[in-house]
């Protein structure tokens, strides 16, 4: 099973075999309905679905939720590969503290797979209708059912939606990179409490999606997501062990930038399983106010996956003043330092 693993994590990053159901044609970042197109399976290497949302019930309680479906190849018996997938599903609860998580992996195609509109693991899904989005994620500890439209087109990040992955003198190091950053949300979220009774909660709030596949290796990212109240976004994609940076504004209309002027400094690290997390940023960037404070509204929320374990959780921005400007939502991997 060890062994089995250890090639998924390489194949979902690295691997560029059959089963391509789209071609990629580049793009600029103004934000395109085209993107749509890119939803399906592609050659290039291992992929990603990637929705990470919050929502707010009817007593003003902030959760957020993350659904994952990760596809790539396995190495069987040394000569064959096999189409892998995999599923992530987190959920955290901002008033208790309590952070959930689930995954599942998978090798059989007849209960995963992804088209032009859907992408499918078992019972749980995401699909996308022109702007439209549905969610459906089952586990033994969280479900979810959310809709969702974008208030934006697509943006395609770096240039021509290519990010480069920490290594600007290689080539192989790139990945297409794609997102609809400002989903309004509604739906219910059921998860298990610490005493393993099931709780439901009717939610209204946003979300972010991510596409993204290639056959890069560097796994030591940083990814910043800030959500401001004003409707605008900025992605950072940082690698602390290069310094490599790519970085996206988004403003209210979905009109893209790409910059990679912007700095950040880690408050505090803390250790998860052995590995050590950044908890707490200052960051600068070259637009809107410039400076921001970031901080973790739970610190716990860490995802020991059997792929790649990583930190993924919401957090409060501050203005230089003090002020609430919005959500950000941060993943670092335990392979980032």
């Amino acid at each position: 099973m060890r062994k089995i693993l250890v090639f998924l994590i390489v194949t979902i990053v690295l691997s560029g075999c059959a089963h391509n159901k789209s071609v990629y044609i580049p793009y600029n970042n103004n934000g395109h309905k085209d993107a749509i197109y890119e939803w399906a399976p592609h050659d290039d290497g291992g992929e990603w679905w990637y929705l990470t949302g919050y929502a707010s019930d009817q007593n003003n309680k902030l959760y957020l939720y993350q659904i994952t479906i990760f596809r790539g190849y396995v190495i069987h018996h040394v000569v064959s590969l096999l189409e892998a997938y995999a599923l992530h599903l987190s959920f955290t609860d901002c008033s208790t503290g309590q952070h959930v998580f689930s995954e599942e992996i998978i090798f059989r195609p007849d209960e995963a797979y992804a088209d032009s509109r859907c992408a499918v693991f078992k019972d749980s899904m995401m699909c996308l209708d022109n702007q439209q989005i549905k969610i459906v994620g089952k586990s033994d500890k969280l479900k979810l059912n959310i809709e969702g439209t974008s208030t934006k087109d697509a943006t395609w990040h770096g240039k021509d939606g290519i990010i480069i992955m920490g290594h600007p003198e290689k080539p192989k190091e790139r990945s297409y990179y794609y997102s609809y950053t400002n989903i309004t949300t509604k739906g219910t979220i059921e998860f298990k409490d610490k005493k393993d009774n099931w709780i439901k909660i009717d939610g209204e709030g946003k979300a972010w999606f991510d596409r993204q596949w290639g056959k890069f290796s560097e796994l030591g990212w940083e990814w910043f997501s800030f959500r401001f109240f004003d409707d605008e976004e900025i992605m950072l994609f940082p690698f602390p062990k290069t310094g490599s940076k790519e970085g996206t504004y988004i403003d209210k209309k979905g009109n893209a930038i790409s910059f990679d002027n912007f700095t950040y400094n880690v408050k505090k690290f803390e250790m998860f399983n052995g590995k050590k997390i950044g908890l707490g940023w200052h960051v600068t960037v070259p637009f809107k106010e410039k400076e921001y404070e970031v901080v973790p509204i739970v610190e716990d929320q860490y995802n020991p996956s059997k792929l790649q374990d990583y930190w993924e959780g919401i957090c409060k921005v501050f203005n230089s003043i003090g002020e609430l400007v919005g959500y950000a939502i941060i993943e670092t991997p335990g392979s980032a330092y």
